[in-house]
This record gives structure tokens, sequence and C-alpha cells, in this order.
């Protein structure tokens, strides 16, 4: 007598396994999405209207976190914040991630550490391996805030010019013992994301006046919202002061000129553009460059890849939002 067939049962009993198990991971991440969404009823926001906060822009490091592992990001574009990641760092990363320009400023937690380690880390001109955040170790659980470009405050208003290209160790400007070490003791996104908000927003309202914006705010709403093609002539126009005015206060404020700080808003869009699939010399055209061959030339120093093969590490789903 043959023995009986089991192959459709155990088949059926694997689908209503997997069934379930995705059930359970779409209940996971739909509570994490409403614990998110009351973080942003909690805090509220500053200046951004639902409108003005689709026309920000989300400065990115795609190859940054290729091979992280654990990936996570919290949208907030309020507060001169952008967003909050987590992640966890490899080998891999070590070996292969790098860092490109963004204009914008960090703040980077080691996470269950025993002793605080956190550091700031001003915005980059050009292209760095990710030696540069000497911060990230082997197995790290890594936190961290990226604010907007132009628009970072940190504690007490410590100028964010004085760190492009460079970093600090944030208990040096920062005397809030009681929220750093609870981020790097917290293994809790959405805590940690609390704590530093808690700290942050009544510092950041008390250093600018209900309803005041520095007024580098309105040149940098004015680059943004052209995708960085305006020169200083053109900027002079528009906000009325004088170009020589205009390098005074970048340099003196976000730490690069104009010139430079349109160029990574520009070369930042370009990377929202390569992400929607559209053609590279229709990119080219609608960006500002002279021609594709202008393109190809700066994203590769922005990057050390071209377009094309930055284009092919996103349909294989390498290249991720930090």
């Amino acid at each position: 007598m043959s023995k009986p067939e089991f192959r459709r049962p155990c088949l059926f009993f694997m689908l209503i396994v997997a069934l379930f198990c995705e059930f359970i991971q779409k209940g996971k991440r739909t509570l994490k999405v409403l614990t998110m969404i009351d973080l942003l009823q909690r805090y509220g926001t500053y200046a951004s209207s639902p409108q003005e906060k689709e026309n920000i822009i989300i400065p990115k490091q795609p190859l940054m976190v290729q091979h992280s592992q654990g990936y996570e990001s919290f949208d907030y574009r309020a507060y001169g914040i952008s967003h909050f990641y987590r992640f966890q760092v490899t080998q891999e990363m070590l070996e292969t991630a790098t860092i490109v320009p963004d204009g914008t400023v960090d703040i980077v937690f080691r996470c269950g550490q025993d002793h605080l380690d956190a550091t700031c880390y001003g915005a980059v001109l050009k292209m760095h391996s990710i030696e540069y955040a000497s911060v990230f170790h082997l197995n790290d659980t890594i936190f961290g805030i990226r604010f907007l470009p132009g628009k970072a405050f940190l504690p007490k208003g410590y100028p964010i010019g004085s760190l492009t290209e460079s970093s600090v160790p944030l208990p040096e400007i920062c005397q809030d013992q009681a929220m750093m070490e609870g981020i790097t003791r917290s293994n809790d996104f959405k805590e940690q994301i609390e704590l530093f908000l808690d700290a942050y927003i009544p510092d950041y309202q008390n250093y600018y006046s209900p309803g005041t914006r520095p007024f580098s705010y309105r040149m940098v709403d004015e680059i943004t919202k052209v995708v960085g093609i305006i020169n200083v002539n053109e900027l002079s126009q528009s906000v009325g002061y004088t170009p020589r005015y205009i390098n005074r206060l970048f340099n003196k404020e976000i730490g690069l000129p104009p010139k430079t700080f349109s160029k990574i808003i520009r070369f930042q869009n370009v990377l929202l553009a390569l992400g929607k699939d559209q053609n590279i010399s229709a990119i080219a055209a609608d960006m500002g460059y002279y021609d594709q061959s202008h393109l190809l030339k700066e994203f590769k120093q922005f990057t050390g890849i071209s377009p094309l093969n930055y284009r092919k590490s996103l349909a294989k789903g390498m290249a991720l939002r930090i």
C-alpha cells in the first residue's frame, strides 16, 4: 500500500502561515505609522503647511546606507529638521559607502554604548569615504537627525557656518546631558525622537521669536523653489540685497557661498529625478545643465559613479535614503 500524499495539505498550510506572517507584519507597520503620526500631532509643525511641506526637498545620502541593516526613517520637515533615521552599521557599509554633498548638517548618536558618543557633522562640499564619519563602527546602532539644507538649528544657535567640512562632539555645544544620555541608552526609535524634540523645540522657539525666521531662510527658499537653477545676481534681484551682502551672509550663516549651495541643491534634485526614471538627457535640460556631459561630469564629481550606474543601484534596491 502506498503512503498517503501530504504535498497539497503541506502547501496549503505553508500558504496559511505565510499569509498570517504577512498580516502580522502589516499590523506592525500600521502600528508604527500610527505612533509616528502621534509624534506629528503632539509636536505640530512650524511654518510648514501641507503644501509648503511637499515643496521642501529632503536631503539625500543615497550611497551611505546601501549596505546598512534595519534602516528606518521618519519624515518630519519642520523646525529646520528634515528627518530622523536609524540603522545598524555593517562591514560592507564600512568598506564601500560614500558621503555626498547635501548642503546640510547631521547629528549622529552611537546607541547602546556605556558612554555618550554623539557628533555634529557640517555640510560637505565633495564626496568622502565613510571614514569621514569616524563615529561609525561595525555593528553600531546609529540614530541620526538630518536638518533641512541651509536651515539647521543647533543648540543655543551655534553657527553652522563654522562646521563646513568638519565636525564637533555634540557635548561641546549642547548642555542637555539627560537628553543625550537618554537617546544613547534607548533602543526605541520613537522614544529617541521624542527625547530629542522635547529638548530641541523649546530651544528653537526661545531662540526665534514667534512668527519670525532668519533672513537667510528666505534666500534658501528662493534657491530651493527653483531647484538651484539661479545665480547670485538673480537671487539679488529677488530678495533686494546686493550680491556682495548675499555672499557674505551665506558664508557666515550657512558655511558656503550661494553658488555652491545652489549647485548642491540642483544635484539633490537630480538624485530625485533619477529615482523617477526620467530620461537623463531630459534631466540635464530640466536642471539647467549645458548638456548631458555637463551633468555626467558634475554627478560623478559628487558621487564617484555615473547617473546610469546610480539608477542601476536603485533598480536593485541598493541605494536608500539616509
